[in-house]
């Protein structure tokens, strides 16, 4: 299994034209806090082509969502390809980046301070600086393996899509 915190591609192909797709995805997803207590695919067509998925009412601030779905819709031949991401909870990308960003910056900050007077003992102060200025980039990291290891896959999500489009997987050319 790869390390993959920030999610995993997805790509489908439908038989059904991009329009009937919409119509479909339409039909048959909820939309906003309709029915909250059902536990059933929600979700948003941006535009022509663009499409979230998420599962459940309260989905965008639970932590112990389901990844949500970033899909693409566009038309390959007679039917549709459709392409993109299960990431995971949007709360959990709006924690870790500015969380990286505060350790990077904080550990920097700490690693240029000079002190105005020279320390009793040099090699236990960088010592010290250096466990100092580790903290925060190790909560971040151990942050980025904890959505790893408990990262959830999407699939019902990915056998919705399937079943409401009649869609199956396609290998991306890299993987192949």
């Amino acid at each position: 299994m790869t390390f993959r915190p920030f999610g995993f591609p997805i790509s489908l192909y439908s038989p059904l034209p991009p329009d009937e797709c919409r119509r479909r995805l339409r039909t048959k997803l909820l939309t906003g806090f309709e029915r909250p207590a059902a536990l059933r695919p929600r979700g948003k067509l941006i535009g022509q082509s663009f499409l979230v998925i998420w599962l459940g009412a309260y989905d965008w601030i639970n932590k112990e969502s389901e990844p949500k779905l970033i899909l693409r819709l566009r038309k390959d031949g007679t039917g549709t390809s459709i392409k993109g991401r299960a990431i995971p909870g949007i709360q959990f990308l709006l924690f870790l980046i500015p969380a990286a960003l505060f350790a990077i910056w904080g550990s920097t900050k700490i690693m240029a301070y000079r002190p105005d007077h020279a320390p009793a003992d040099p090699m236990t102060y960088l010592i010290v600086k250096f466990i100092i200025c580790a903290l925060p980039l190790a909560f971040v990291a151990s942050l980025w393996l904890v959505a790893h290891w408990q990262s959830k896959t999407g699939r019902p999500m990915i056998s919705f899509l399937k079943r409401t489009l009649a869609a199956r997987d396609v290998t991306p050319p890299s993987l192949a």
